[in-house]
């Protein structure tokens, strides 16, 4: 679209802050349409990742993690960036692009339905942006205003108390000290302690607050029980369809995301599971 609207011209730069995985596709479309692409994200994404966006091309810049008040802030960082390099290049600005919402609209929304024969009773999903959520939860509601939404949060996320409570805060942000990142969680690229524009376009009817150590559980489990090698986000969400099955009728058809694949996470979450498999040993 920017490329159409001439936002975006041949020889341009496209510069976004990501945790990885929608850096990764940006990379990807911008060697594919020989525009350049420059990512900016905090120095404690998986070193898989970092290989990944170098070899697709793109340069990556890590920052330290921050505050978004902070300049050095990957989002803010990649403003920045973007600013200098003048007219023809883009900040892609996931988080607050509405694009993100309408494609999932259109997309995501519609395969689900055509998948589900539009049988879906309910959908669980974690949010880095909220695009997803949103796109998704605003177009199921429209075709079908009984379909429940759940917002799946990890630890020191403040999304959770944010659906039920309305207000944006979590008990971690009190402490000094985290252990890999601000939302003292192993997961990447999900939750957050703002509320974007994405995310408050979404219709979510409750949220349920997923511990790492339930999520590493899960991952176990798909790659045992069902031979499928998932990162820690889809897994999470797989955590959110167990709770959701609770309090939903039997029967129902609950639709969620396997948004990462294991192979980007051998570092956080697969090698967490190693430890934990060699001390029950």
């Amino acid at each position: 679209a920017a490329g159409a609207a001439g936002a975006l011209r041949e020889g341009g730069t496209v510069v976004e802050a990501t945790a990885g995985s929608t850096g990764i596709s940006l990379a990807l479309v911008c060697a594919a349409k020989g525009y350049r692409c420059h990512l900016v994200a905090a120095d404690d994404v998986s070193p898989q990742k970092r290989e990944l966006i170098t070899a697709l091309g793109a340069t990556l810049e890590l920052v330290r993690p921050a505050a978004i008040a902070d300049a050095a802030h990957p989002v803010n960082v990649a403003r920045a960036r973007a600013a200098a390099l003048g007219d023809g290049s883009i900040f892609a600005d996931q988080f607050e692009n509405l694009a993100n919402t309408r494609a999932h609209e259109a997309g995501t929304a519609a395969e689900i339905w055509a998948q589900t024969r539009g049988t879906v009773d309910a959908f669980v999903m974690g949010a880095g942006t909220g695009g997803t959520l949103a796109g998704v939860s605003r177009t199921l509601k429209r075709r079908k205003p009984s379909v429940r939404v759940f917002l799946a949060d990890p630890p020191g996320s403040a999304l959770f108390h944010r659906v039920e409570h309305g207000v944006l805060y979590a008990p971690q942000q009190q402490e000094r000290t985290a252990r890999r990142n601000r939302y003292d969680t192993i997961m990447e690229g999900v939750g957050c302690d703002r509320l974007t524009a994405n995310f408050a376009a979404a219709r979510i009817d409750a949220a349920v607050r997923v511990s790492d150590e339930e999520s590493c559980a899960m991952a176990r489990r798909l790659l045992r029980d069902e031979g499928l090698f998932v990162g820690g986000s889809a897994a999470m969400n797989c955590v959110g369809v167990l709770r959701a099955a609770e309090v939903l009728p039997p029967g129902s058809t609950i639709v969620t995301v396997l948004c990462d694949g294991g192979q980007r996470y051998l570092h956080s979450v697969w090698r967490e599971e190693r430890r934990r498999e060699g001390e029950s040993c």
